[in-house]
């Protein structure tokens, strides 16, 4: 219950970080050089949906648990759409589809990587067994 606990308010709170960063007007990429923004963008929705799926993981619900790659991207793609449309009304930042594609293509690839791992290792525990 506590790794719920921890894991939910992570993720609720990252969410909350990513509202206010989004929220600041003409705010500097932080990485200086041509697709900075984009790496930027895909490695802030990775870790988000990182935190995503550890809450829905390690909840007691079974629903949860058994759609929580499904969730985990619907929910981070979701936010990353209400995000970039968030930007549109910030002054000096702008609603870009391609920062939408970065955040996607991180929230998919890390979703992708865990489901690989959780594969790898079950496979591994059978030959173990």
């Amino acid at each position: 219950m506590k790794k719920l606990f921890v894991f939910k308010y992570m993720a609720l709170f990252y969410a909350l970080l990513i509202f206010v960063a989004s929220a600041i007007p003409q705010l500097p990429p932080p990485l200086e050089f041509k697709w900075g923004d984009k790496v930027t963008h895909f490695i802030e929705y990775g870790i988000f949906s990182m935190l995503l799926f550890l809450a829905f993981f390690n909840s007691g619900k079974e629903f949860l648990k058994k759609n929580v790659f499904v969730l985990s991207i619907l929910i981070g793609v979701i936010y990353g759409l209400s995000d970039e449309i968030h930007q549109k009304f910030v002054p000096g930042r702008n609603c870009d589809v391609h920062d939408f594609l970065a955040d996607g293509l991180g929230i998919l690839l890390v979703q992708a990587a865990i489901w690989w791992y959780l594969k790898r290792r079950a496979k591994d525990a059978i030959r173990r067994a």
